[in-house]
């Protein structure tokens, strides 16, 4: 009679994958990041201040567009049009293109500046010797800010706003245009460096945003998987218990008739077949299905490039790996198929010599799949495919729309090749609903399954909610800032000193306004407290009132109004502390206060408001780029919740499929050869019932010393137990086996060799024990031996 030796397999049969091992992660970077949503709203906020210094600058832009109107308006253009373009491009473009419209809006507006100092080196008019150009000054330094390293910003910082003096002190009317040029260029290096200052802040912080979120959202995946392979591991446990160890004792022990035996095993290696079943919605790992698109490609396509552009790589374990359902995979190689049926069939017009390049390339993210086949073929024109030709239409567009959450699009141009793109991109959920806790595929028949704790929860990852929380006014470049804020002003205060004037109200204004600065240099963890809100917008106020009070009626002194500017920078940088209203509170008081000195001293109430208007695109273009960053990351955080919970469905489900085959492989390869000997009916010999107790203790064995299912042990228990000593092997590691296994195997089984007869207890210690294990030896004389991580051994 055949002898039931399924159960002696080689090492590798017997070998399953370590199921403490987390699955690996590599440094994926969710769908969408802080740092993407910022970009995008800082390209935004450089095309809103285009358009609002735009406004403001274009009387002086219609009084100078001379001498030469057509190359006014192309520097106009320029400086206004490439800004907007950025704006518009901000939502699709990709960083390439947006790199490409702020290098050439960087270098346009050099050369704008070049051609002032140049060709128009000449004072315009008393009164209108503002050259419009500088108005822009601070919009492409913002822009060379979004994308470029510190020292590259500062540098361009630099540059433009010392031309932007010289431009002013070549076209100035002033008796004394070199101080002009140097006040000017000052303060507009002192203004372009706050906004500089704020959007370096804020991609510092949308950095570590990244950086925080990435590491909670392995951790997630790390913890769902672990609970996910437990959970899988314990239902497929119980299942071996249950059915393939209770058949296999009933066999060896040998009272039970070889009918009913035969049942068990019969209906035992049905349950084993059905947990290798495609669960009731089937699903594929991502990396299975890039494996199924690049066999295609090979079988329609030889020479095309095939290019899997997510963390799953040929050879490589996948990050966190998607799945996609099989209906999905199903319809995309169908349309993939038609697409490089076609494109080989066709790419090559009418010239068979003429070489096509091909490419596939498959992008996995937490939005689904997709797949790109393109070529550099004759092309076609899509709207004049004839109806009757459903190879575009049915076999790729119709396929991927019957598709729930399908997609696809075919892009071509005659003579500049054909791309079709088909994806899976299902619909995220509702913000405001908890998403389900993932579960792994489950058994075709239930299993009564221990209780496995929940995911451990998670608290949402800290995103400032505001540009004040990621800001810190005590770095050494806001102390610089605040410094040249000090002097320019400064500055600005000396060139404007009015022969007669009581310099004492000059001097308080000053001291002032620089005291309300200073309160604003705090640390910004925190939200920024009433009371110094009040102290700030009061220090405010009493200088402007007491520059209101020395200034005289008609001064048309270049910067004779400076402290307005002063005043409304404080106010830029309390909104940016997300004291918007506030901010807002105190330039209506500025503007009050300007209104009514001008009706004091008999001038219009129109001469204050010009005054003070020329001062409220700074505050609105900084109150928007607040509000925008507050609005962009309350939407992050919604995603970035969303994201941890697909990194934790699809670290569940993988990890879940990957511990099932696992498991299905180890049981297979212990129990099934002997299985499908049982359910022929027959009376089992001696040997046999021998052979099935082996068997039955080696699942025991992988179930109850997980972490020594290893060849090394393996074959020294088979061994032992076939000399009739008597081997039980257990694990109380948990999940954190020793870290020297090997070792630690290798010194096991070298004792379980020297064993004759008796009994051993091999037991693994739970981690942080001065052993890592200890074996209970009964032969003859009765001893314990220890462990030690480095595989020595040692009595207790």
């Amino acid at each position: 009679m055949t002898a039931l030796t399924g159960s002696t397999g080689s090492p590798g049969t017997l070998q399953a994958t370590d199921p403490t091992v987390p699955i690996p992660m590599v440094a994926e970077r969710p769908a969408h990041t802080a740092t993407a949503n910022l970009t995008q709203l800082l390209c935004i906020a450089v095309a809103a201040a285009a358009g609002i210094f735009g406004l403001l600058s274009l009387p002086s832009y219609l009084a100078q567009a001379w001498p030469n109107s057509a190359l006014a308006a192309a520097a106009w253009a320029a400086s206004f049009g490439l800004p907007i373009a950025l704006g518009l491009s901000a939502r699709w473009g990709s960083a390439r293109i947006l790199r490409g419209i702020v290098t050439a809006e960087a270098l346009s507006f050099v050369g704008i500046l070049g051609f002032w100092l140049i060709v128009r080196g000449t004072p315009l008019p008393a009164g209108a010797d503002i050259p419009w150009v500088i108005t822009f000054t601070g919009v492409p330094c913002v822009a060379v800010a979004v994308f470029a390293q510190p020292r590259l910003v500062w540098a361009f910082t630099v540059l433009t706003s010392t031309l932007s003096g010289f431009v002013r002190f070549t076209t100035s009317a002033e008796a004394n245009p070199a101080l002009i040029g140097l006040a000017d260029g000052l303060y507009s290096l002192l203004l372009v460096s706050v906004f500089v200052a704020f959007t370096l802040a804020a991609r510092r912080a949308s950095a570590r945003v990244d950086e925080a979120t990435l590491l909670t959202r392995q951790a997630e995946a790390h913890r769902a998987a672990r609970v996910a392979r437990r959970q899988e591991r314990l239902s497929i446990d119980a299942l071996v218990h249950d059915s393939v160890i209770s058949t296999l004792l009933m066999a060896g022990l040998g009272r039970t008739p070889p009918s009913v035996v035969s049942g068990h095993a019969s209906k035992t290696l049905t349950q084993l077949d059905a947990l290798r079943a495609p669960p009731p919605q089937p699903v594929l790992l991502v990396s299975d299905a890039a494996a199924r698109i690049g066999t295609l490609t090979q079988q329609i396509a030889p020479d095309a490039v095939v290019r899997v552009d997510n963390p799953a790589r040929a050879g490589q374990e996948a990050g966190i790996e998607r799945t996609v359902p099989s209906a999905a995979v199903t319809a995309i190689l169908g349309a993939v198929g038609e697409a490089l049926r076609n494109s080989v069939n066709s790419a090559a017009g009418h010239d068979p010599a003429r070489t096509v390049h091909r490419r596939v390339t498959m992008l996995s993210t937490t939005d689904g799949f997709q797949v790109t086949v393109n070529d550099d073929g004759v092309g076609f024109d899509p709207a004049l495919v004839p109806p009757e030709r459903l190879g575009i239409a049915e076999s790729i567009l119709g396929r991927m729309t019957r598709l729930p959450d399908g997609a696809a699009h075919v892009r071509s141009t005659p003579g500049r090749g054909t791309d079709v793109v088909v994806a899976w991109a299902p619909d995220r959920e509702p913000a405001n609903r908890t998403p389900n806790r993932p579960t792994p595929p489950p058994s075709v028949e239930p299993v009564e399954t221990p209780s496995v704790e929940p995911h451990p929860s998670v608290e949402p990852v800290e995103t400032p909610t505001f540009l004040s929380r990621s800001l810190d006014l005590t770095t050494p470049m806001a102390r610089l800032i605040l410094a040249l804020f000090v002097f320019v002003h400064g500055l600005l205060a000396v060139i404007n000193i009015v022969p007669g004037r009581p310099l004492a109200l000059m001097l308080g204004a000053y001291v002032a306004i620089v005291l309300s600065a200073i309160t604003l240099m705090r640390p910004m963890n925190r939200p920024f407290p009433r009371t110094q809100v009040a102290v700030a917008l009061t220090l405010s106020g009493v200088g402007a009132i007491l520059m209101f009070g020395y200034l005289p009626a008609h001064d048309e002194a270049p910067f004779a109004h400076w402290h307005l500017g002063a005043i409304t920078l404080i106010l830029v940088v309390l909104a940016a502390r997300g004291q918007i209203r506030s901010a807002w509170m105190g330039y209506a008081v500025l503007a009050l206060l300007t209104v009514g000195w001008a009706v004091e001293t008999g001038q219009s109430a129109m001469v204050g408001v010009d005054l003070v208007s020329r001062h409220a695109g700074t505050l609105l273009a900084g109150s928007l780029f607040v509000v925008g960053l507050g609005r962009s990351e309350r939407d992050l955080r919604v995603l970035t919740q969303d994201d941890l919970a697909r990194a934790r469905q699809d670290a569940t489900t993988v990890a879940a499929i990957r511990e099932r085959k696992a498991q299905l492989r180890r049981v297979n390869a212990l129990a099934r050869p002997t299985l499908l000997r049982l359910a022929e009916p027959h009376a089992l010999a001696a040997d046999e019932r021998a052979q099935c107790l082996l068997v039955e203790a080696s699942l025991r064995d992988a179930i109850r010393g997980r972490c020594l299912f290893v060849p090394p042990v393996i074959h020294a228990v088979q061994a032992a137990r076939q000399r009739g000593v008597e081997v039980t092997v257990l694990d109380d590691s948990a999940d954190t086996p020793p870290e020297q296994l090997e070792t630690l195997a290798r010194t096991v089984a070298d004792v379980l060799d020297t064993i004759e007869h008796g009994r051993v207890t091999v037991r693994v210690l739970p981690a942080g024990r001065a052993d890592v294990a200890t074996l209970v030896i009964e032969s003859g004389t009765h001893r314990i031996l220890g462990v030690g991580p480095d595989g020595a051994l040692r009595s207790p």
